[in-house]
């Protein structure tokens, strides 16, 4: 067991940490820093007697994180993030430059829709500073809401726009399936019709998994057998004939894969927002970015409908 000493963290020591978690090991990040190995291991030791928390296990030459290390590594994401963009705000504050646009974006949204309203409004000859960023929902609602990002895509419940909110579109729960299945014909589908396949629905994390487990709970079904992945995964393992797929159509449209799509009965709608930080103003491009890719899910969700056999 460590021994905690109660004093402050010193920077050198979270800089060491970060490059050891990012470059694998104490040479490697000895060497982004600047320092020896036996420096970069000494700050390593200092930070956990600090903290009281084993980071690292040795393994012959290799050091393995601990599951503390992972968890810890997040908010040392968080707070270089934080920071990176102070200096980078202070940059363009300093050269007159526009303030970097920090983008947050769910998968499913990122193509073709983001991808092409960024290139329609900022292009190859754009100079404003971007970034953009493809994290989960409940993820990115955290950090705009805590002004880590300028603007948010996520999903949710159509119920929940709040109003600092801009409903972009709703989407419809699908099942998807490869065009030669034995359900493909069909004009629609219950839950209770495709019970007993093997389905493949979004993570935990996923919005449209929680109206799923509501549905399934209220009508007291239960899944025989299941896989969890991402939306676009979902689309990519149906199209291969792993199971049947529960995704949104706007996730389909993403994921390009080849498979037919039949609406489920009664309908599950899932609403797509951008979102800002709290009582915060919209500069003139993210709006430009957020009219736009409004737009495209409209166009794009009106062209598809024939292939989900709406």
């Amino acid at each position: 067991m460590l021994w905690v000493k109660y004093m402050a963290l010193k920077s050198r020591q979270i800089e060491a940490f970060k490059n050891v978690m990012i470059s694998g090991g104490i040479t490697a990040a000895a060497e982004a820093m600047h320092i020896t190995q036996p420096a970069v291991s000494r700050l390593i030791h200092d930070l956990e007697m600090n903290i009281g928390i084993s980071l690292f296990e040795r393994r012959g030459i290799r050091l393995l994180p601990s599951p503390e290390a992972i968890l810890l590594f997040r908010e040392v994401e968080r707070l270089y993030l934080g920071l990176e963009q102070i200096e980078r705000a202070a940059n363009d504050i300093r050269r007159h430059k526009n303030v970097v646009l920090r983008v947050a974006c769910v998968s499913s949204l990122m193509r073709p829709f983001l991808h092409e309203a960024v290139l329609s409004e900022i292009g190859t000859k754009g100079t404003s500073p971007l970034v953009i960023d493809i994290e989960n929902s409940r993820y990115i609602i955290d950090m705009v809401l805590n002004n880590r990002y300028d603007l948010g895509f996520v999903f949710g419940s159509p119920y929940l726009a709040q109003k600092d909110s801009i409903q972009l579109c709703q989407s419809s729960l699908m099942a998807v399936m490869p065009p030669d299945h034995a359900l493909a014909g069909r004009e629609s589908i219950t839950l209770q019709d495709i019970q007993n396949s093997r389905l493949i629905i979004p993570g935990g994390n996923s919005p449209l998994r929680f109206e799923i487990d509501r549905i399934l709970t209220q009508k007291n079904i239960i899944l025989t057998s299941a896989a969890e992945t991402s939306v676009i995964n979902c689309c990519l393992f149906a199209a291969d004939g792993m199971g049947i797929g529960l995704v949104d159509q706007v996730s389909v449209i993403a994921s390009g894969a080849h498979v037919q799509a039949v609406p489920i009965v009664p309908e599950i709608i899932i609403a797509y927002f951008a979102i800002r930080p709290p009582n915060q103003s919209g500069t003139m491009l993210s709006d430009k970015i957020i009219a736009t890719t409004k737009i495209l899910l409209s166009q794009k969700l009106l062209s598809n409908s024939k292939n989900f056999d709406i």
